[in-house]
């Protein structure tokens, strides 16, 4: 899988820097915070996620930048066991960038944008170390489903005229519209710490299936997400 080659410019930097000061705001709020491990924990979450895709047709893609925001809910077991279950809000954004032969250009670049916004639900097992002070480092992993409720899918040819204009020219979509999914699966996992009442993790949405009803085009979302939360 290639690395990104540029950060998308069309995430807004007020959304980015509410996000990150959201997510500081949940780090201090949480640190000063002391209480037992509850059975049942219920909390807010907060930070942000970057977007991509792999599968057949990614070659190259930009990453896209977004809050990422929810509640979750934890059943901690005897021991070191427990089960975790989220409602978030995720944008699976991005764009997919094809170099087209042409026999005037030699080559266009074609970027086959993918505009999705989903509820992320995730069921995980959760295992947290066991240490002596009230930091402790947790492991997670499992299923997790997306419902998209807003999707829109478009591509368009930037060339780059004399002067360094940027012409772009609209052309049929990587994916249509029409054939855009409802939901997807993925396989979910990260790792964090957690102390007191406050938690900071980092996780990644590795999508199992394409995008594409049809079949016809292999594009699988990849998302990691940056979080803090407090629980109630």
């Amino acid at each position: 899988m290639n690395l990104p080659a540029r950060f998308s410019t069309t995430t807004p930097r007020l959304l980015y820097r509410l996000s990150c000061l959201l997510a500081l705001l949940l780090l201090l709020t949480a640190s000063g915070a002391r209480a037992e491990r509850k059975t049942v924990a219920l909390g807010l979450v907060g930070g942000i996620t970057g977007a991509s895709f792999w599968g057949d047709e990614v070659h190259s893609y930009d990453v896209e930048i977004w809050p990422t925001t929810g509640f979750t809910l934890a059943f901690h077991l005897p021991v070191f066991l427990g089960l975790e279950t989220d409602l978030l809000y995720v944008s699976k954004s991005g764009a997919i960038n094809h170099d087209v032969p042409d026999s005037v250009l030699g080559t266009r670049n074609k970027v086959n944008t993918l505009k999705l916004h989903a509820l992320e639900i995730p069921f995980m097992i959760k295992i947290t170390a066991p240490t002596e002070s009230e930091v402790q480092p947790i492991f997670f992993g499992g299923p997790s489903v997306a419902y998209y409720f807003s999707k829109k899918s478009f591509s368009e040819y930037i060339d780059i005229a004399n002067g360094g204009t940027v012409i772009p020219e609209e052309t049929p979509p990587l994916i249509e519209m029409k054939n855009l999914v409802d939901y997807e699966w993925s396989l979910c996992f990260g790792l964090g710490v957690e102390w007191g009442l406050g938690s900071f993790q980092i996780r990644t949405n590795i999508g199992s299936e394409t995008l594409d009803k049809t079949k016809k085009a292999d594009v699988k979302t990849f998302t990691t997400a940056v979080m803090a939360g407090f629980i109630f």
